[in-house]
Order: C-alpha cells, then structure tokens, then sequence
C-alpha cells in the first residue's frame, strides 16, 4: 500500500504526518521523534517495519520540527504542553481508537508526560527509547561520557560553559566528536537521505529554549524534567531499547525500569549509540515485533 503524506489541522497550525498504512488488523504503531528540535526523518530507517510486522506505522513532525507549521505561534512559545496538547489532536483526528506510542530521545520524554497527564484509554503499549526520566540524571551522565572525549574537546567544552559561547570552532569540533562517538554516524553523502535533511529554520530556536546549547547541558524549560518518581503510575506494559554506546546510559535506563509500575522489559543492544534504530536495525525491530506480538 502507498505511504500518506497528510497534513492534520492543529488551531491555526498544520502537523505533517507520514502514514505506512497496512491491512492488517493489528494495531497501528505511532512514533514520537526526538529533539526536541527534530523531525521524523530518521525514523524513515524502519520503514521495512510496516512489511515485517504487518502493521500500519504513523510518524509525524512535532510543532516547529520538520514539515510541521509555527506560522501563527512563535517558535519560542512551544514547550512540553504544545507538544501534549498536538499528540492529543493527532491521536483524535486519525481516529485512533487503539495504538501503542514509540517515544525516542526527547519523544520518550513526551510520552511519559502524555501518559501521566492525559491517561489515554487508547494506548495499549509503550516503548521508550533511548530516553530518559530525569534531565538531571542525564547531565550526569553525559557529562561522565564527556570523560571518554579527547583532552582538547573537554577543554572546549568547559570554555564554552564557562563563556557561554556555544557557537565557536573549538566547541563545534567538540560536539562533532561527542555526536560520533554517543549518538550515530555523520550525515555526510554515504548516509542514507532521510538522515541528510536539513532540519527546518525554527529547530535551533526550540531545541535552545526547551532544552539548551547543547546535549549534556539543560538549561532550557525541561531543565527540571524528572518524572521517575512517578513512573510507578504507568502500568500498561513497557519496552525500553538503548545502546550499550549511547548516551541515554544503562544508568539511566535501570533507573527507568525500576522505577515502573506495570510490566517492562529492558533490551541493551550491544554496540549501538543513541540512534539505536540505525546502528542495531534488525535487532532494534525484532524488539519491537517481539513486544507487540499480534497485538
């Protein structure tokens, strides 16, 4: 079947939604990208899902992120309840009745707040990639993988914060490093299309107002996100993939897992950074086929 490309109304803005449709009677798989700042472009990757798993799979572009509108609101107006706010009219304009919700990176953040404040009837299972449940935590972390960086990087870095001057070569250089080492491959001619898109003009804006100047750095309005004290309250059945090289760390994720309420399952792919879905696809799919079943 043809992939749709459709754009569904949200107040006076527009939400890009990619649909693989599929005949099957299993419920569909809706994915939430990461960021925030991004798009659902790499999420292309397991297009060959829909096949597989005999399964309708919707992808969609976040406010201010990819094809997705900010005309009529100003990009540094979108935060967290934005976000909740155009999941929630997706999810009522598809008419989905039943779904199961993939949450990557920040997209995981925003599923953990979608379920906790919203208590959709609809959501059947979740997955939380390669995410996190406190940005403090994930400081941490990043800041300890930091450690694993060249001398002149972590020097740049620590210029940076100091200055507060992000935009420099040094730094640049730095958080090239960092992005090859904990997050996936350059996006240069031998990668795939979906992965050398440019992201759109407004990404920059949200990505420095909700979260900061650079990964291992919140200083923006998620700086204080910590929902593990609360994880205990989702209860539907849960899947955690991260990668044994990501910077979403085994740390980060045990602290997920045992801090949830209902059934979970944590799957560690050796060998991944934080794009786990490029570096370990197979692996990454057959997860998700095994988590879902017939479902």
């Amino acid at each position: 079947m043809e992939t749709k490309e459709i754009f569904v109304k949200f107040g006076r803005e527009k939400t890009y939604c990619r649909i693989l449709p599929s005949p099957s009677k299993k419920t569909p798989l809706l994915f939430l990208h990461g960021g925030p700042g991004s798009g659902h472009d790499s999420f292309e990757l397991l297009d060959d899902l829909r096949e597989k798993d005999d399964r309708t799979l919707i992808f969609y572009d976040q406010l201010g992120c990819g094809r997705s509108s900010a005309t009529a609101i100003d990009p540094r107006d979108i935060d967290m309840g934005t976000w909740i706010q155009e999941l929630e009219n997706l999810i009522e304009r598809l008419s989905l009745d039943s779904y199961h919700l993939l949450g990557h990176s920040f997209g995981g953040m925003l599923l953990q707040e979608f379920l906790l404040q919203r208590r959709p009837k609809g959501v059947r299972k979740a997955i939380f990639s390669s995410t996190l449940s406190s940005a403090r935590l994930w400081e941490e972390e990043t800041k300890r993988l930091l450690l694993l960086l060249p001398e002149e990087d972590r020097e740049a870095i620590l210029v940076a914060e100091e200055t507060k001057v992000y935009d420099g070569k040094e730094f640049d250089r730095a958080m090239k490093d960092y992005a090859l080492r904990f997050i996936g491959r350059e996006a240069d001619e031998r990668a795939p299309e979906c992965l050398r898109r440019k992201r759109s003009p407004q990404a920059r804006i949200v990505y420095r107002q909700n979260w900061g100047p650079s990964e291992f750095l919140p200083t923006g309005r998620l700086k204080d996100f910590d929902t593990t004290s609360r994880l205990k309250e989702i209860t539907i059945p849960v899947l955690l993939l991260s990668g044994t090289e990501d910077e979403s760390t085994p740390r980060i994720n045990q602290t997920m897992r045992d801090s949830l309420g209902g059934e979970r399952k944590w799957v560690l792919l050796s060998g991944a950074r934080h794009r786990t879905y490029d570096d370990q696809r197979e692996k990454y799919e057959e997860a998700i086929m095994n988590f879902l079943k017939e479902d």
